[in-house]
């Protein structure tokens, strides 16, 4: 029996790669992290958070390729990354009302930024790459 991945399970492999990396990455060395005052926990928290909102944004995606209306794609694009922005912002809000100051870190924000960006800038290289490859199809 052979199977075929599907298009979500191929756009999703570079998401799962950069969030199991993190992920490993800050948990195996949480005492160096939490040395450097960058809050661990946090970072794997917020990177989880990202993953799951990539995998809405990327299913949002998939259905504004198959709408004949170019702009939609745009829209789609632009609403995911506000959608991320403005999640995140609250959840940095939250991390700053309710931790106590002397446990906050600059550096944990910057990180789950950093982040933000990643997560970002892979999922639009990749809806655009697809994107491309669906106009070449479509052309031929």
């Amino acid at each position: 029996m052979i199977f075929q991945q599907s298009t979500f399970g191929k756009l999703l492999m570079p998401f799962f790669a950069l969030f199991t990396v993190v992920n490993i990455a800050f948990i195996v060395w949480a005492e160096k992290w939490d040395a450097m005052q960058i809050n661990h926990l946090v970072i794997v928290f917020g990177n989880a958070l990202l993953f799951l909102l990539t995998m809405f944004t990327l299913w949002l995606h998939l259905k504004a390729i198959n709408n004949k209306n170019p702009n939609v794609l745009l829209r789609s694009v632009m609403l995911s990354t506000f959608i991320k922005l403005i999640v995140m912002g609250v959840g940095v809000l939250l991390y700053v009302a309710y931790i106590p100051k002397e446990n906050r870190s600059r550096l944990t924000i910057i990180a789950i930024m950093i982040l933000y960006l990643c997560y970002t800038m892979i999922e639009v290289k990749a809806i655009l790459k697809k994107n491309k490859k669906k106009t070449a199809h479509a052309n031929n």
